[in-house]
């Protein structure tokens, strides 16, 4: 948690650095983002607390994203944005989750790459109750190896809270890296990632070691002279829990909770008009414990429409 004081500290230390040389060409940009649509769970959860239910339901989600931009001079950027995601069930509204996010990124353009440290924050209700607050600060680093071949690494310090499950409370630490290359004129990109994680949890029941391999394609295409973009995305990941005999604690139903899950992600989005487009997702998640009770499959699909300016 010092950690993260400390990067806040130097991040605004730094975005007061770049106030102070802007240059007569500095820049100031705002857009956003508003959308809405409907959604269909086919196993309602919330893998936080591990809250997995095998029923299912349909219902609404509703959002909105504010982002400004700050270029002071042609090295230096700095980025703020807040978004706020809604989700309303039919019939199970103990599973309404409503997220608040905000985030600030400053970068500085080197002659060989582009270093940065960015923070988030998010504050997570479930049936309009607060049950999770989480904290990030990422130090990142990123270069052009070749033309069209973007590689980014990163650090990153995370801490969680929960409102009542406090021992579930827990810090971490995260590396990754991230191979982006783009074709037909930046309209294809293939990302191809992994990612190491170490948590500790105030119960030791919940520490745990996490590696991840993640890919994702994205293709931006004119379809009956409408703009569309398809993109397909799949994630792994595996968490080694630590095993400790006797735990006592309301979701352990032994001493190991080993887990892996696998999500394919599918998205089309069409625009319609200049700043108006319906965009469509399915994903489909395979989730895997050494628990019986965490152990479920899930098929979320949405459709909606979105407005950006």
């Amino acid at each position: 948690m010092k950690l993260i004081i400390y990067n806040i500290i130097g991040l605004l230390a730094v975005s007061a650095s770049a106030s102070v040389i802007a240059d007569s060409n500095s820049d100031l940009s705002i857009s956003g983002e508003v959308n809405a649509g409907l959604i269909n769970n086919s196993a309602l959860s919330v893998d936080e607390i591990d809250n997995v239910s095998d029923e299912s339901d349909s219902g609404n989600e509703i959002g909105i994203k504010l982002n400004a931009q700050w270029l002071p001079n042609e090295k230096f950027k700095l980025v703020t944005g807040y978004s706020y995601q809604q989700q309303n069930y039919n019939k199970f509204s103990q599973f309404d989750l409503a997220l608040h996010q905000v985030n600030l990124d400053t970068s500085y353009q080197l002659n060989t790459g582009e270093i940065g440290v960015r923070l988030d924050a998010a504050t997570a209700s479930l049936a309009t109750k607060t049950f999770l607050d989480f904290q990030q600060a990422t130090m990142y680093y990123g270069l052009f190896i070749q033309p069209q071949t973007y590689i980014r690494t990163s650090f990153k310090i995370k801490n969680k809270s929960f409102a009542e499950l406090t021992d579930r409370d827990a810090e971490a630490l995260a590396v990754s890296a991230d191979i982006f290359h783009f074709a037909n004129n930046a309209n294809t990109m293939l990302m191809v990632g992994f990612n190491i994680e170490e948590e500790t949890a105030i119960n030791e029941a919940f520490t745990f070691k996490g590696l991840g391999f993640g890919t994702k394609v994205s293709h931006k295409f004119t379809l009956f002279g409408l703009g569309s973009q398809i993109g397909l995305d799949w994630r792994y990941q595996v968490k080694d829990y630590m095993s400790i005999k006797n735990v006592e604690a309301e979701s352990q139903e032994g001493t190991q909770r080993d887990e892996n899950r696998q999500v394919i992600t599918a998205t089309w989005s069409v625009d319609i008009l200049d700043n108006l487009a319906i965009k469509t997702e399915l994903e489909s998640g395979d989730y895997g414990s050494d628990q019986d009770s965490l152990t479920y499959k899930q098929n979320v699909a949405s459709v909606g429409i979105s407005y950006k300016w």
